[in-house]
């Protein structure tokens, strides 16, 4: 009667211990931080390219670097005279946004705060919700699925903070796919040179199509 008894409250505890198991709470990041990552488009002509990400909540700055094959939809079509608009693209999050083509010296303003271009806070993923664990580039990842304006945003991350993957999809046809994986290698903690931010001196137009 015992040993059946302990075997009874052994299952119980298991059961449980199953039925209150905690569900992963939506990231914060760290304030400031920058990584490569490999970027897909899934309707893109050109469908991948390389970048890098450079953000920094302390002094309201990010950069995406959007690389050589890039197709990004804030690079493109803003009405720049561009010999490649495939060329290096760097979108540069200051005060407002500026699509800034570097090796044409092509620049301009695409849009500010008015137009909800600003940098994503630390806690965006406040309230996103749990979607599980998946295996990215051969890594045990969780991820967090928040719904934005016109897209579906998702987080992936390993357990101990290292980005794994940034998703969205547009939530209007034809549903463009857009990944952005990331280099775990390249992955710093900590402030980014503020050069890094830096606008130049010749962006200094609107775009001639700005955003939105």
């Amino acid at each position: 009667m015992t040993k059946f008894y302990v075997v009874v409250c052994l299952l119980g505890v298991m059961s449980l211990t199953q039925t209150f198991k905690v569900t992963p709470q939506p990231p914060t990041w760290p304030s400031a931080f920058s990584v490569d990552f490999h970027e897909v488009i899934n309707i893109s002509a050109i469908p991948s390219n390389d970048g890098a990400w450079y953000y920094d909540y302390n002094i309201m700055r990010a950069r995406f670097d959007h690389l050589q094959g890039q197709s990004n939809l804030f690079c493109q079509g803003r009405g720049l005279t561009l010999k490649d608009n495939h060329s290096d693209c760097h979108l540069i999050f200051a005060t407002d946004m500026y699509v800034h083509y570097p090796r044409e010296k092509q620049c301009c303003r695409a849009c500010g705060p008015a137009e909800g271009c600003t940098v994503l806070k630390p806690a965006w993923l406040t309230g996103a919700k749990y979607i599980g664990k998946q295996t990215i580039s051969g890594m045990v990842c969780h991820g967090w699925e928040k719904q934005g304006a016109v897209a579906a945003d998702r987080w992936y991350q390993r357990e101990d903070g290292t980005p794994c993957q940034y998703w969205e999809m547009l939530s209007i046809p034809p549903h463009l796919l857009h990944t952005m994986t990331f280099n775990i290698s390249t992955y710093k903690v900590g402030p980014v040179q503020r050069s890094v931010f830096d606008v130049p001196d010749y962006c200094n137009i609107t775009c001639p199509n700005p955003y939105p």
